[in-house]
């Protein structure tokens, strides 16, 4: 299968005056709004290839309900991930305000 979706984001350009901070904060949403687009081309993928191989409807598919098990292992995914995205501005933030600077 060809994509015509790159793997991996392009760095941006610098943006002359930006702190590093925000430059970061931009860095962070460019990936992820990439990383996004890819997983939702690849859902698409799947649910379309069920649907057309008789696997189950498309119907199904909006009206699934996760049981409390699945929600849960959602919701720890989702934290897990949470965290793992804001980490660099969390020690970003963070040692500004140890170095005294604050965040604007």
């Amino acid at each position: 299968m060809t994509s015509i979706m790159p793997r991996t984001p392009k760095r941006l350009d610098p943006i002359e005056g930006i702190a590093p901070f925000d430059e970061q904060l931009l860095a962070m949403v460019t990936a992820l709004t990439s990383e996004i687009a890819m997983v939702r081309a690849r859902l698409d993928t799947c649910e379309r290839l069920l649907v057309n191989n008789g696997v189950i409807g498309a119907a199904a598919i909006e009206a699934y309900v996760p049981d409390a098990s699945a929600q849960q292992q959602r919701e720890q995914d989702r934290n897990r991930l949470l965290r793992k995205v804001f980490r660099p501005l969390h020690e970003a933030a963070a040692a500004e305000l140890s170095a005294g600077q604050g965040v604007v």
